[in-house]
């Protein structure tokens, strides 16, 4: 007796089915099916189609003749295509069509008889084993072929499931005020998903039931698909994922897309020109806002799958309709994210002003102006280390010791002589410094809290994992308890108590979009890619006003005084927008529209704010006075846009850029001070961070080496750094000590050489 296997649509055949599946395997040649097959199964619509591999189709015709199944899908090989054979009495309708996210079809219930299915399959057998000769494989061919041809078509399974009619949507005309309206009419099969015993898949073919699809507009019916409908649901759908992605990004869209004899064109500028209806006889509807041209499809495709599931509980299994379910829910969120208009101003904020008034923020001072240098400045090399991965963002003074963190461990490092003080073995992910506790959060989001001198852990936590670059923000200080606050999973954000570890509060936001996080005393600014900006009391850990009006704000906002300064539109987009908010209590003190949209993060500068606006080539930048929003100057970008790090010294703004390039703007009217070429753009290493450093009145910028000059007029103050590394990280003292680090894994301290100067 032959042993059995479990083949993949639930029943149990014999072995010969195996050997058949064998026989196709590489390097042996496969069988060329005849035409006659091929004919058989789609009819005359298609020429010399691929079948699916005989194993597999015998197998689903003995399984549809015995009653055991109703219906089988055979995916083919060479295409993205799928067959589906459904039983109907002794015949079988075959459906062929595309796979992928929408599907096309291009043959629906061609009526075959099983009984020549499986001749036909069995005459084929024959041949090749007769080609084969006496050998096991030639055996296994003619055992297969008699098998289908001893089996019976069983009157087991030869009734479909049931259809039932559904309605749904706009069956009437809508009230004049609403412009576009969808309903549709169609007969679902109840219990027509293959594959339902506990699994899930992807089943298309229970998807292409017919019906009738119309839309109303404008107080005219349109009849827009007959036959499947769910096909042009889906269009319709990717066409508003297209729209949404457009309006996001701040660009236009035109977009046309088919399926049958259905087409939906969207084009989009200022506002939504749809276009809808059967190929011969579309319609259109101009000057539509994206709400009004997107949520109605949206509401239909939601309708149609509610009806589907309420039809046959099995779609809930069907991978198909769950993914469609999901892409509408997300793209409904992004649009009512942008719409919504929640936001609220504080009505107590004399009570945060009042206890922010003793304790000044530095968020708001420029650096201080000291006194530059007299005479040449030399460094020497005071001592060496080599740390293995060290990583430029987490490299850290405090106090007497730097602290270098790399995923394997942390060190702390004497910054006199380099001496190693304490090691602490890693635990992965990365390290972040929040006023004098070493926050170290591991690959699978344990936190730990050491202290810095001794690295040894005193509380854990554990938060969500997140996927991103994490940042630390330390919060603490006069009514605010110690604390850092951290992201917590996608759209969160949690603060742990940095005595004890304990969670404190966290947030999550509503909508879509990174959260980005600024820190002005006990307030934290939270803005969100949804068109929403927070602030968040650290002491009480509530949302103590919320500025939202649909912009999308792609870049942190800072703070100048007691004003926020946000800056709104998609980089590459086509607008921006500059929004003065009050720090306590929210409310609106100016709003400027920018000539295009910002390309970087505002700089603070005094009482100004430097933004970065249009594309890399012919970027600019605005500078705005706070006070009033009134626009400055605005000048051609020197590199802020493209990757540029920048400083504003007193009347200075100082701008080091990739290129090697370092050009200062007086900020009285964007002239230009002074410009330095301190490396070559081609031939020299670029540092991971470009940031200037003011310490002592000298400004250090790290180029292909480190450079000091002296900010009012770029003289240099002495030579560069002689140093080999490339100064991806670099930290200055109060002592004048330069501490340069490179991430191949080198770090080494420089200190200023005494000299005598004559004084007058």
């Amino acid at each position: 007796m032959l042993g059995t296997l479990t083949f993949r649509f639930g029943q149990r055949l014999p072995m010969e089915l195996e050997a058949i599946s064998n026989i196709t395997r590489p390097g042996i040649p496969a069988p060329v099916l005849p035409s006659t097959l091929s004919t058989l199964l789609y009819g005359d619509a298609t020429e010399e189609a691929e079948v699916p591999p005989l194993a597999d189709l015998v197998g689903a015709l003995i399984g549809l003749s015995s009653g055991r199944q109703q219906k089988a899908l055979l995916p083919l090989v060479d295409a993205p295509l799928e067959v589906a054979i459904v039983r109907r009495g002794d015949n079988a309708l075959v459906s062929l069509y595309e796979t992928g996210s929408v599907p096309e079809v291009i043959i629906l219930d061609h009526r075959v008889s099983l009984r020549s299915l499986l001749d036909t399959c069995a005459e084929h057998l024959h041949q090749d084993a007769l080609m084969r000769g006496r050998n096991t494989a030639g055996e296994v061919l003619a055992r297969l072929a008699d098998r289908a041809e001893a089996t019976a078509v069983s009157r087991l399974g030869g009734r479909g499931p049931r259809l039932v009619e559904r309605t749904g949507g706009a069956l009437a005309e809508p009230p004049e005020d609403v412009c576009l309206s969808f309903g549709f009419r169609a007969r679902i099969p109840s219990g027509g998903v293959a594959g339902t015993d506990g699994a899930s898949r992807a089943d298309v073919h229970a998807l292409l039931f017919r019906g009738e699809l119309w839309a109303w507009a404008r107080g005219h019916r349109h009849v827009l698909a007959e036959g499947p409908i769910v096909p042009a649901i889906a269009r319709m759908v990717t066409a508003v994922r297209m729209l949404v992605d457009a309006w996001d990004g701040d660009r236009a869209a035109n977009v046309r897309l088919n399926s049958g004899n259905f087409t939906i064109g969207v084009r989009f500028e200022d506002d939504v020109t749809l276009t809808l209806g059967r190929k011969d006889r579309p319609f259109t509807l101009p000057a539509l806002d994206v709400s009004q041209a997107a949520l109605p499809i949206l509401r239909l495709a939601s309708d149609v799958i509610r009806a589907m599931v309420a039809t046959d509980r099995s779609q809930t299994r069907n991978l198909k309709v769950r993914n469609l379910r999901e892409e509408v829910r997300a793209l409904r969120r992004r649009i009512r994210a942008r719409r919504r208009d929640d936001g609220f101003v504080n009505a107590d904020a004399d009570r945060l002003r009042a206890a922010e008034s003793r304790n000044h923020h530095p968020a708001s001072a420029p650096p201080p102006m000291l006194p530059a240098p007299t005479g040449k400045l030399r460094l020497t090399e005071r001592w060496g280390a080599d740390v293995d991965e060290l990583d430029a963002t987490s490299t850290f003074f405090c106090g007497d010791r730097l602290i270098v963190a790399t995923p394997r461990r942390a060190v702390a490092l004497s910054r006199d002589d380099g001496a190693v003080l304490w090691v602490r073995e890693g635990i992965g992910g990365s390290t972040h410094m929040a006023g004098q506790v070493m926050v170290r959060i591991s690959g699978d989001s344990e936190v730990e809290l050491c202290n810095v001198g001794d690295g040894e852990a005193f509380a854990t936590t554990r938060i969500a994992p997140y996927h991103g670059v994490r940042r630390a923000i330390f919060v603490g200080g006069g009514p605010v308890p110690p604390t850092v606050v951290l992201p917590d999973g996608p759209g969160r954000l949690v603060a742990v108590d940095l005595r004890n570890g304990e969670h404190r509060f966290d947030y999550a936001k509503k909508g879509a979009g990174a959260l980005r996080v600024t820190r002005a005393g006990r307030v934290l600014l939270v803005a969100s890619g949804d068109g929403t900006l927070d602030a968040i009391d650290a002491a009480a850990g509530e949302v103590i006003w919320r500025h939202s009006d649909g912009s999308r704000f792609c870049f942190e906002p800072i703070v100048i005084g007691e004003t926020v300064i946000g800056v709104s539109g998609e980089p590459g987009g086509r607008t921006g927008q500059l929004i003065g908010l009050d720090l306590y209590s929210g409310a609106v003190h100016f709003r400027v529209e920018l000539p295009a949209a910002p390309s970087a993060a505002p700089i603070r500068a005094g009482r100004r704010a430097v933004i970065a606006i249009g594309g890399k080539r012919r970027g600019s930048i605005a500078c705005v006075d706070v006070s009033d929003g009134s626009l400055s100057w605005m000048t051609s970008d020197p590199g802020l846009g493209v990757g540029g790090a920048s400083l504003a010294v007193d009347d200075v703004f100082i701008t080091n850029t990739p290129s090697g390039k370092v050009t200062a703007l007086d900020l009285g009217d964007g002239s230009v001070r002074w410009t330095l070429q301190l490396s070559d753009p081609i031939a020299d290493d670029v540092p991971r961070r470009l940031e200037p450093v003011l310490r002592g009145g000298a400004l250090f910028i790290p180029s292909a080496s480190v450079h000091i000059v002296r900010p009012a007029d770029g003289q240099p103050l002495g030579a560069a750094l002689p140093c080999d590394l490339v100064p991806d990280v670099i930290r200055v003292d109060e002592r004048g000590w330069v501490y340069v680090g490179e991430e191949s894994g080198q770090l080494s301290a420089y200190a200023p050489v005494p000299h005598l100067s004559l004084v007058r």
